[in-house]
């Protein structure tokens, strides 16, 4: 069931031309931003951020495609819940909102949490993305160390240290050591977020719900998906026509060997953007409409 709303929810900014609707997928209710008609393409944020981090790509990218940018789960307006915060239960809260929206094949674009959910679901559910677009993460290839490169894995592990921190202090790591502003402050290599627009991030993440959300995430990505990846990556076959983009100074994904060119994705090309860190929409906005317009004609 989908249920528009009039008016735009108190906390959440306001963006022309774009809409503000919910969807109860799984019994959560999710909150997911549109704007445009078209051919459906569907934008997945990362953290510490939400569907905002999108909003100076969305108006350009709304003259020739509908798109939509949902909150993910537990994060910016969508309900948390207690189910499982890893990348096949929020890729299966993605195919959720798409068969909610009726739609039955989407392009798909993914930015740090969301490229890892946009990865997952070309791997589980590749008839549902027609193209996808991977910006600021690494490779589901990139932890190959004994067969790509000497010490990838422990080069990847320094790179991503927040991880390690949010999953072992939790929310003191959110509350006391202020990790989700470092990250906006540090992760950016060109511009920087004015004071407006770390508060926009920030004050929904100290919702209870985005806490919960943020713990969970990171210590699954510890226990679990980082183990299985250095385990089963080399078995990994990507089908779907995939470019990843990372930013050239991007602090979390410097250094870090690709991987997937041992044959893991034969229709997959990765680049990197010159002059940009870790926030390629916000950075990069322009170059970042003129390659996805270009990948997807």
């Amino acid at each position: 069931m989908i249920a528009a709303h009039d008016s735009v929810p108190l906390a959440c900014p306001e963006l022309e031309g774009v809409q503000h609707r919910f969807a109860e997928v799984g019994g959560v209710r999710m909150h997911y931003a549109e704007a445009g008609t078209g051919e459906p393409i569907v934008l997945l944020h990362g953290w510490p951020q939400h569907w905002w981090s999108y909003r100076k790509v969305i108006r350009p990218l709304a003259r020739n495609y509908r798109v939509i940018c949902p909150d993910l789960r537990g994060i910016g307006w969508s309900e948390g819940s207690a189910a499982a915060y890893d990348f096949l239960g929020l890729a299966a809260n993605l195919l959720g909102l798409l068969d909610a929206l009726r739609l039955s094949r989407v392009h798909l674009v993914g930015h740090d949490w969301g490229a890892a959910v946009g990865y997952t679901t070309c791997f589980q559910w590749p008839e549902r993305v027609g193209r996808y677009v991977a910006l600021g993460a690494v490779t589901p290839w990139s932890s190959e160390a004994p067969w790509s490169a000497p010490g990838a894995t422990w080069r990847l592990c320094m790179r991503a240290w927040h991880v390690f921190v949010l999953a072992a202090l939790g929310r003191f790591a959110i509350r006391s050591l202020g990790l989700p502003e470092h990250a906006l402050r540090v992760w950016r290599h060109r511009g920087q977020f004015e004071p407006h627009e770390l508060e926009i991030y920030l004050r929904p993440l100290r919702s209870a719900a985005a806490e919960s959300a943020t713990v969970r995430w990171y210590r699954n990505l510890v226990s679990r998906e980082i183990p299985y990846f250095v385990k089963h990556s080399r078995s990994l076959r990507l089908r779907t026509q995939t470019l990843h983009l990372n930013g050239e100074r991007d602090p979390l994904t410097l250094g870090i060997p690709d991987g997937y060119r041992h044959g893991n994705a034969e229709h997959m090309r990765l680049e990197l953007i010159r002059d940009c860190g870790h926030f390629i929409a916000e950075e990069q906005p322009e170059l970042l409409v003129a390659r996805i317009r270009e990948f997807l004609a």
